[in-house]
């Protein structure tokens, strides 16, 4: 069975499945490695993509090695994709899907990262309060993907996707469609944590 598995946000997210199954962070360190040997008991997953980056430690560095050691205990047969948010964004971009500039979540009660999905770079960390001060010279801006759904006060630009049926589903005004293929980019051996930490250049 084919899974797609978000690593890189406020919570664990495991798609794929008869329904999501997600993990709050209290619930990582002790809980995240039963739940996938126990789902691949259940289900048999043989293919993973694995969103990767940006967010929080823990998610990242747990997850990662509860992967890694259910690879090793299926005797590595498993296949990992990676791939890291801008990536997936500079996809969903290129097919005129969302703007040019969005905010990104970076697990800070007070900054995001402003970002150019053309040029797939930081422009700025900037202070999520001031958000609408951009909004004039990166007009339209999108918003991140965060299941915490108080983090923004606007959510009609806010970014929501979810895995279906070995395809990735972005829904904005319209419902747009990824298949497995186009985002099974990166083929690993063995998963790291993405963590890709960039300077403060504001």
């Amino acid at each position: 069975m084919k899974s797609f598995i978000d690593i890189s946000s406020d919570k664990i997210w495991i798609y794929g499945l008869d329904s999501p199954r997600f993990l709050e962070k209290k619930d990582v360190d002790r809980e995240i490695g039963k739940i996938i040997v126990d789902l691949d008991r259940e289900y048999l997953i043989d293919e993973i993509i694995v969103l990767n980056w940006p967010w929080w430690f823990t998610n990242l560095r747990v997850g990662s090695l509860a992967l890694n050691l259910l690879k090793t205990l299926k005797n590595d047969k498993i296949i990992f994709y990676s791939i890291s948010k801008p990536e997936l964004y500079k996809i969903f971009y290129k097919k005129w899907w969302i703007p040019r500039y969005g905010i990104l979540y970076i697990w800070q009660k007070s900054n995001v990262w402003l970002r150019d999905n053309e040029e797939m770079s930081l422009i700025s960390m900037i202070k999520k309060a001031d958000i609408n001060n951009y909004n004039n010279e990166y007009w339209p801006l999108y918003l991140d993907q965060v299941y915490d759904e108080i983090y923004f006060w606007e959510l009609d630009n806010q970014l929501k996707y979810t895995y279906w049926n070995w395809r990735l589903t972005l829904i904005t005004h319209k419902w747009w469609f990824l298949e497995w293929d186009e985002i099974a980019l990166h083929k690993v051996d063995k998963l790291e944590a993405n963590y890709m930490i960039e300077p403060n250049v504001s």
